[in-house]
């Protein structure tokens, strides 16, 4: 059987119900053999090799090729700069001039899924290509499925359409510290605003199952019993539901158009907030205004709508009115002597006006340290390429508070090696970004390593004896994952976690994931010295390794090891049972 063949095998494996259930069917075949010198002439002018990755992309359903799918490969060895091509008109790509290294490769093709080499299913993590010096990998080919739709309609009390309505797809998981709703995305915008008939259509969504929900900003007024009384829309679930525990979950196929999913939004009584703003000092924050506003944030996107502001009175006084029904955030700002100062509050509106509000904004807090180089490592690390991030942990925190460093200079590595992280508002963990080959191999303040360790600081509070230690000798965990038989596998995904769950911590440097390669090798570097768990799922949702839950759902499977200083080991990992869903 030819590549193409077996791709087109796969494609139509897909279309099936079992398929549709659960999720896509995507896979990229290669051979490989050598091949001479690659011509220089379109080299890039940094980075330049002798290998060629090349290959051809079809359409899932009908098995035709699509010209003009966008292909982008990145790797290490690339640095900031990856590579594109698009397909002519036979789909066929090719991208030469690469260096050796473990590449990524990404599909793009209009009305169809973004895709990337080696994803089986919705919401995977792709696998990597591990291309050689002077060698062509050939067949890297690809089927693309059609993009999954979501059509309706946005409906008022009266059944009557209602235009400028934002719509959100959204989908449950782990998110900024727990399982939390959040707009679909990775192959389209996940929201549209109906159109003047109320009609929306949200578009590049992968199978998969959703909820969901419209918002309106629009109010309007009524006189009851001689009294002018102000209404609204609250935030509405399909197909007519304020709470989300109650909404009506969709579940799409493949390529599906599901249509007809009307909305009714429901109408309640607009409210009034009222309360007082005052800095750190207890001055008024005479002059300043206090926003409301609604968010909605996921992985792929951030989306604030303002839902009104009260300018503060010279006695510290505030009002907003005709607020309609929903949870928002409540905010001000104000400048003080030790710089930004911010507050934020959760507001639940429910008709009934909320007043006694107390705003007091704080000074944000500050982290200064230094970056080190572990003794007796010889080589030196571009600064320019080191990047310390102060990163939210409370996912309640509204993130447009005096974000963490104020600037361009935010967790810069300066000439001497020290950074500050300024106006730090909520709970914080530090986190490092190094260039391949370095890791961070730990954070101390003072003598005390707290790597994981989160950071609250009050008002103003400094914290200035962080120490960073770097180091290009990593640690090197490889694997070959096989079936209950003991035959290697080329697919799953492998987790290596820590064993002390109190690092299973959203970004930890002490739980990382991997897909086997072409080969069916898998490869994980940096990782901490400690006592680590392996294991080997078919599937696993992209991200979802950040959920403590699901660590410890697995952690029966594992594979106890443990890594010293710049260990390597060879794991053999059994594919177990595990999975997460969506």
């Amino acid at each position: 059987m030819t590549p193409r063949m077996t791709l087109l095998l796969f494609a139509a494996l897909s279309m099936t119900p079992a398929a549709l259930a659960a999720g896509q069917a995507i896979n990229a075949q290669t051979q490989t053999r050598q091949v001479g010198p690659v011509p220089t002439r379109d080299r890039p002018p940094v980075v330049t090799g002798t290998s060629v990755i090349r290959g051809r992309v079809f359409a899932a359903d009908t098995g035709k090729p699509l010209r003009r799918a966008r292909i982008t490969v990145r790797a290490p060895e690339l640095g900031q700069d990856p590579r594109q091509t698009s397909t002519n008109a036979d789909g066929r790509y090719e991208i030469k001039d690469l260096p050796a290294g473990r590449y990524t490769l990404t599909v793009n093709r209009a009305g169809y899924l973004q895709l990337q080499y080696g994803q089986r299913r919705p919401l995977e993590q792709g696998k990597p290509l591990q291309v050689l010096d002077r060698q062509m990998v050939d067949n890297v080919d690809f089927s693309l499925p059609r993009m999954s739709v979501i059509t309706g309609r946005v409906l008022d009390e009266m059944n009557e359409p209602v235009a400028g309505a934002q719509v959100f797809a959204m989908r449950s998981t782990y998110f900024e510290g727990k399982r939390r709703l959040v707009p679909a995305g990775g192959g389209g915008p996940g929201s549209q605003q109906t159109d003047d008939a109320g009609q929306f259509r949200i578009l590049g969504l992968p199978p998969g199952t959703y909820y969901l929900r419209a918002n309106m900003r629009d109010t309007w007024s009524v006189t009851e019993n001689g009294v002018e009384v102000t209404f609204g829309y609250a935030p509405t679930y399909f197909p007519m539901t304020p709470n989300p525990g109650d909404a009506k979950r969709i579940t799409v196929g493949v390529g599906q158009e599901l249509s007809n999913n009307d909305i009714s939004l429901i109408p309640g009584r607009a409210a009034n907030i009222s309360g007082t703003a005052f800095d750190s000092h207890g001055r008024p924050l005479a002059g300043q205004s206090v926003g409301l506003s609604q968010e909605t944030r996921g992985p792929y996107m951030g989306m604030f709508m303002s839902a009104g502001s009260g300018t503060v009175n010279p006695d510290g006084t505030f009002l907003i009115k005709n607020v309609p029904p929903g949870d928002y955030k409540l905010m001000a700002r104000a400048s003080g002597e030790q710089g930004a100062e911010a507050a934020t509050m959760p507001i639940a509106m429910n008709g009934v006006d909320v007043d006694n509000v107390s705003l007091t904004t704080a000074a944000g807090g500050a982290i200064r340290g230094t970056v080190t180089i572990e003794p007796g490592v010889s080589d030196e690390v571009s600064r320019d390429r080191v990047r310390v991030l102060a990163r939210i942990i409370d996912g309640d925190y509204d993130p447009r508070m005096a974000p963490p460093g104020g600037g361009v200079d935010n967790g810069r590595v300066k000439d001497d090696w020290s950074f500050a992280i300024a106006d730090i508002h909520g709970a914080v963990r530090l986190r490092v970004n190094t260039p391949d080959g370095w890791a961070v191999k730990a954070i101390y303040q003072g003598d005390r390593e707290i790597g994981e360790t989160p950071f609250e600081l009050r008002s103003g509070e400094e914290i200035s004896n962080i120490q960073i230690v770097l180091t290009n000798r990593v640690t090197s965990v490889n694997g070959q994952v096989s079936d209950d038989k003991g035959a290697p596998l080329a697919d799953g995904t492998v987790i290596v976690f820590t064993s002390d769950a109190e690092k299973w911590t959203e970004g930890s440097r002490y739980v990382r994931s991997a897909r086997p390669d072409q080969q069916g090798q898998v490869q994980i570097r940096g990782l901490p010295a400690g006592e680590y768990l392996a294991v080997a799922v078919d599937y696993v949702e992209e991200g979802m390794w950040n959920d403590p839950e699901y660590l410890e759902s697995i952690r029966r499977y594992g594979q106890r090891f443990t890594l010293g200083d710049a260990d390597a080991r060879s794991l053999s990992l059994r594919l177990t049972s595990a999975t997460s869903q969506q």
